[in-house]
């Protein structure tokens, strides 16, 4: 029961106020002290777990690989399945709101999986495939890319070129035909892209690029992530990244305490005080002077 000499204003308001971040409950109340301290110690934990984490410890869905295929590539939504770290995660309010609003984007039907309406220039990391008699032959590659779709308002072949580095130097390769991009949204700061190599009159080659560019950061952050990023986040962070979402959960359960303030007032402090020997004997006691029970009458 909230304590009256608590001013809580409106509790609802100040509890929703206190969710959408933490502090902001206590301020409307005039609670600014506590305001202060929640604000800068919640928000301080999560954006701490973000940065250890290098941005990628917040997301609302997990996305499953289903097939052999990178989830990345299909045009509908891949499998998923809720993340439970993220119902900790939420209770911070605004600061992991975004992950709901990439989740719906992410859901949505993504037809830039095979189609290009706009100039790309990105570094690329992947590999590049020589088919031969005896299979395929896959090259670790690393370099710059610059594609552009056959018609100005979009296309699903593409123009372009492909600079590779090497030992002995920068090697440029002339790119052509269809593509495969990932989806536009996805938990990775890498989108994939697979094409075709050809010649300077347009015919393919016998080979061709799998790998990574660079995707656009308001299309990765907080999106769902499958499982290829989680592990490639577990092997380059280690233990850093386990720290950083342990980080974010705190941030978020102590959020709820902070709420749970803003509604019903101090948990402990007024009404806690152990009444005085005086006020103990008074209440009930002979001894105080206060006239003795009557027999067959209860106290009420």
């Amino acid at each position: 029961m909230a304590d009256p000499r608590v001013f809580l204003r409106q509790p609802i308001v100040a509890a929703l106020l206190a969710f959408l971040l933490p502090g902001l409950g206590h301020w409307y109340q005039g609670r600014r002290f506590k305001a202060a301290i929640f604000s800068v110690g919640i928000l301080l934990l999560f954006g701490w777990g973000q940065v250890l984490g290098e941005g990628q410890t917040t997301y609302s869905r997990l996305v499953l690989r289903a097939g052999p295929d990178s989830p990345q590539f299909s045009e509908v939504a891949p499998v998923s399945k809720s993340s439970f770290g993220y119902w900790a995660q939420v209770l911070v309010g605004m600061p992991a709101l975004p992950a709901l609003l990439q989740e719906g984007r992410f859901n949505a039907d993504d037809d830039s999986v095979g189609f290009l309406d706009t100039e790309i220039r990105s570094d690329f990391v992947g590999a590049l495939i020589e088919t031969t008699r005896q299979g395929d032959l896959r090259t670790p590659v690393t370099g710059s890319l610059q594609i552009v779709p056959s018609r100005p308002e979009g296309s699903r072949t593409v123009e372009g070129t492909i600079t590779l580095d090497g030992a002995a130097g920068a090697v440029s390769y002339q790119l052509g035909g269809e593509i495969r991009l990932g989806r536009r949204v996805f938990g990775s700061p890498r989108r994939g892209i697979e094409c075709r190599l050809v010649d300077d009159k347009g015919d393919f080659q016998s080979a061709r690029i799998e790998g990574t560019i660079q995707r656009s950061f308001w299309n990765w952050y907080m999106a769902p992530m499958d499982t290829v990023e989680l592990d490639r986040l577990h092997g380059s962070l280690s233990r850093r990244y386990d720290v950083a979402a342990v980080l974010t959960w705190i941030a978020g359960l102590l959020n709820l305490m902070v709420i749970w303030d803003a509604a019903l007032g101090p948990a402990y402090g007024y009404g806690d005080e152990k009444p005085s020997e005086a006020e103990g004997d008074g209440a009930g006691g002979a001894g105080a002077g206060g006239p003795a029970p009557v027999p067959g009458k209860s106290a009420v």
